[in-house]
């Protein structure tokens, strides 16, 4: 019997592989550090994904697995994707908020392991602040366009997409997963679409970060969009 479900799930897990593939067509213009960043991430969540999907037939036994396999996930995705943003982030007031936050909230994912490693359930918790977390620090990069006005389109740099996608997914799958620790066997099969769609629209604006183009040259604030299509530059009047 056709299912819509297990379709979705394959899709999403070799999703995962787009910006992999894409990364080694367009090598040449991805050097920077936020994008090998990304990649291992790609690829971590493909090898989570897979696992997942293996264990998830075997009973209390695969149950255990899964959710060591999903605790350590929620740690590796907080840190690649504060790595990230960190990176990514100009103003050292932001970043030192960051680094200030981390360590706290790594210490309440190992007390919830700790806490739920019997129950073999979910930490709905852990991830409800880490998606906060990661929200509020997508929006401090948003923060930084705003306040310093550049001559080009927010959309024409890479790091815009990467943050765009981080921010999608973790807004589009919030109330989800933070009502996962409640949820039954049937419910997640049900309303798990949720998380595969905006992890294939993720995954999808990743892969725009990696085609686009990396501008190399300094940004001229107010430069005349004109200038470029003569050889000689038109002074304004």
């Amino acid at each position: 019997m056709f299912n819509i479900g297990s379709l979705l799930q394959n899709i999403i897990l070799f999703s995962h592989l787009i910006p992999l593939s894409l990364f080694i067509l367009f090598l040449s213009r991805n050097k920077k550090i936020e994008i090998r960043v990304i990649l291992f991430y790609c690829l971590y969540s493909f090898i989570n994904d897979f696992l997942t999907t293996y264990f998830f037939p075997k009973g209390p036994e695969g149950d255990n697995s899964i959710f060591i396999l999903l605790s350590i996930f929620t740690l590796i995705e907080y840190l690649t994707f504060c790595i990230t943003i960190y990176i990514i982030l100009k103003k050292t007031i932001f970043k030192k908020l960051i680094l200030f936050i981390s360590p706290i909230f790594l210490s309440i994912c190992a007390y919830q392991f700790y806490l739920d490693m019997h129950r073999s359930t979910i930490d709905s918790i852990s991830i409800t602040i880490e998606y906060i977390l990661l929200i509020i620090f997508c929006l401090f990069y948003f923060f930084e366009e705003l306040n310093e006005p550049k001559s080009t389109f927010i959309y024409s740099s890479h790091k815009f997409w990467i943050i765009l996608g981080i921010l999608i997914y973790f807004t589009g799958t919030f109330f989800f997963f933070m009502q996962s620790n409640d949820l039954s066997d049937e419910q997640w099969s049900k309303w798990g679409i949720i998380n595969y769609v905006f992890t294939l629209i993720k995954n999808l604006l990743f892969s725009i970060a990696i085609i686009i183009k990396k501008n190399t040259q300094p940004d001229i604030l107010f430069k005349n969009p004109y200038d470029e299509l003569f050889e000689k530059r038109i002074t304004p009047l």
